[in-house]
Parts: structure tokens; sequence; C-alpha cells
């Protein structure tokens, strides 16, 4: 009843979306989302029931990339997710995206990542 009151609500995500990832190597990226930064929700990548077809998933490296028209796409944060939850803070309006940089610290290898839930919000 307070909350009512006081004219306070719980902080809610502007947007995002639930996917899959299957068969990346590192090298992929994700699609885009617009983030009108309407909120001040911390942008986040969730992935659950991670695994690779040959040899072991600890974590995979993401990139939180804002898309620069006309400029290379600058990495705005990155994180290690160990099928987890990635939180990179409240982000500027723009057009993101993560990149899959590397499997457990290796950008060249040959086990495809699977992600049977990955959840992004912003």
């Amino acid at each position: 009843m307070a909350v009512g009151v006081l004219g306070i609500a719980p902080a809610f995500a502007e947007g995002g979306f639930n996917s899959t990832i299957s068969g990346w190597l590192p090298g992929k990226d994700s699609r885009t989302w617009i983030d009108n930064n309407n909120d001040s929700v911390s942008t986040s990548v969730k992935f659950s029931g991670c695994s690779v077809d040959n040899g072991r998933f600890t974590y995979a490296g993401l990139q939180l990339k804002k898309v620069r028209p006309g400029l290379p796409d600058t990495v705005v944060n990155r994180d290690n997710n160990y099928c987890d939850t990635s939180s990179f803070g409240d982000k500027a309006a723009g057009t993101y995206y993560f990149h899959y940089s590397n499997l457990n610290g290796q950008d060249s290898v040959s086990a495809y990542l699977v992600v049977n839930t990955v959840t992004v919000r912003y």
C-alpha cells in the first residue's frame, strides 16, 4: 500500500527478448536491439542450459557492443558468462548486441556452443 501512496513503482525493463544459441563458434553476434534508455534498468544477458559439442563449457566470453553507423562498433562492456547473468549496467540510448568472443578464454576453438535459453533485458 505504501508503494502506491508514495508513487514508487518497481523498475521494469524497457524491453527484452528470449532466444536460443545453437552451434555458435566464437565470433558470432546476437541480433540487435534498440535501447531508448527510458528506464534505469541494467542491460543483461542471461544464459541457462549451456554446453558445447566438443569439450567442456566453463564460460562464454561476451562483449556488449554499441552500433555506430559509418564507424566500427564499439565494445562498451565485457563479461565472462558462466551460464548465468551478465549485467552490463544502465546504458545510453542506442542500438546494441552481444558478441560471443571466446569459449573458456580461447577464441579459436572447434567446439560449438549451445545455450537452451538466452534472456536479454534492457
